[in-house]
């Protein structure tokens, strides 16, 4: 019998030759979805002595020693706690070195400077999420220089020698909450708009796109200017009690960032029942939100997801070599209180 090549492997799972090989010899890690493909159509084709030998084998993919660090928002915000959780998970699977974690105001640009400098010294990799300050790009194209990859988790930069994104695509984000707007807001009303911060580029995408679809549907919606949560509770409470104040039409808010536990107390606050919430996720305890109704739709990111790709995106690329930046985006789920 004609022997299958790993070719013909490749091309029955739709996957590149590197792929197959890494799968059946036990190299590198290879996603469970992408293995279990591979596997099936070596099975099909008649791959099946060494697909046998990859299925009973008990031997599990050679720990790479890539040393990572993340420098994270504050613990108490509603997914960075579970983010930290998820990563140091993927990384004792695959590295052989258990990763580093800093949490940074993202208001105190200096302190997140000095964290990238000092993390830098002891690490191969950082994942960093914070704003795009000229001060940090500044600092990571230093950084870069000396050999270290930064890649920007969640919020991108503009050029500066990192080595890729890992998030959602913000655009659309955004545009899907300006959908969701569009069709709830039974007449024309007044939209409040919260963000972290105006130097987060994530949220500043997920704003423009916003307002961009509103206005091409130019249903005769006033979307004010944005307030500032500073991503923590306080600061969501905070700016939605100003709004809440200022505008007594007001119909909804949009708010693609943290803190939005003080957005929700504020509101509930109020006693007005007719603002209708369209926030990012997770959130504590954002299924009851949901379900009770103080939520309309929540665009939440899948967590696990976000981390393992980050974590094998450090790992292919010290493997590897590569020096070609990445730009992986990451599907979100949209929640209403039907769907939980």
């Amino acid at each position: 019998m004609k022997k299958v090549s790993m070719a013909a492997v490749a091309k029955a799972a739709g996957v590149g030759i590197a792929t197959v090989d890494r799968v059946l010899n036990n190299r590198t890690p290879v996603r469970q979805e992408t293995r279990q493909k591979v596997l099936l159509a070596a099975e099909r084709l008649g791959y099946r002595e060494e697909m046998l030998k990859v299925m009973a084998s008990e031997k599990k993919p050679e720990k790479i020693p890539v040393r990572m660090g993340f420098i994270l928002l504050s613990k108490d915000h509603s997914f960075y706690q579970p983010l930290a959780d998820a990563l140091r998970r993927y990384a004792h699977e695959y590295a052989q070195h258990e990763p580093e974690f800093l949490w940074r105001d993202i208001q105190n640009v200096e302190s997140m400077v000095t964290s990238l400098e000092s993390l830098a010294k002891r690490v191969d990799a950082i994942g960093l999420v914070a704003l795009d300050h000229p001060l940090i790009r500044h600092t990571i194209k230093k950084i870069a220089a000396s050999g270290v990859q930064v890649y920007a988790l969640f919020s991108d930069f503009s050029p500066c020698g990192h080595a890729g994104y890992i998030g959602l695509d913000n655009q659309k984000a955004g545009r899907t909450a300006g959908w969701f707007a569009d069709r709830l807001l039974q007449s024309q009303g007044v939209i409040g708009v919260l963000l972290g911060d105006h130097r987060f580029n994530c949220q500043e995408s997920c704003e423009i796109s916003f307002r961009s679809f509103l206005r091409e549907k130019n249903n005769g919606y006033v979307v004010l200017e944005p307030l500032k949560t500073h991503e923590n509770v306080e600061g969501g409470y905070s700016a939605t009690r100003t709004l809440l104040k200022n505008h007594r039409d007001l119909a909804m808010i949009y708010a693609p960032c943290g803190g939005i536990e003080g957005v929700l107390e504020a509101i509930k606050e109020s006693g007005r029942q007719n603002i209708k919430l369209l926030c990012h996720g997770p959130v504590v305890n954002g299924d009851l939100a949901l379900i009770e109704g103080h939520i309309e739709v929540m665009i939440r990111h899948r967590i696990d997801l976000i981390a393992e790709t980050a974590v094998r995106a450090f790992i292919n690329n010290f493997h590897n070599g590569d020096a070609i930046p990445v730009h992986i985006t990451v599907p979100f789920d949209l929640v209403i209180r039907e769907n939980i």
